[in-house]
């Protein structure tokens, strides 16, 4: 439980930018204890980039997203 997927399993930098995108297991990135995914490693160099700041925007996201289908964002 300690390692599962923040934000159920979905792109951490798509939750950032509002949008529910699939995680590739492969490209991934322990921050703080928690386990993110990302969509590919393009989408992981720009998440690396604000690690602090693109957490700060999925957290303020997900709450609302959480809950929506992926295509009806």
């Amino acid at each position: 439980a300690k390692f599962s997927p923040q934000y159920g399993g979905f792109c951490a930098m798509g939750v950032a930018l509002g949008k529910k995108l699939d995680g590739d297991p492969e490209v991934w990135k322990v921050v703080d204890g928690k386990l993110y995914l990302n969509v590919n490693r393009d989408v992981s160099v720009k998440w690396n980039e604000d690690i602090p700041g693109n957490l700060k925007k999925a957290e303020a996201n997900w709450s609302s997203i959480k809950g929506k289908a992926p295509s009806a964002l």
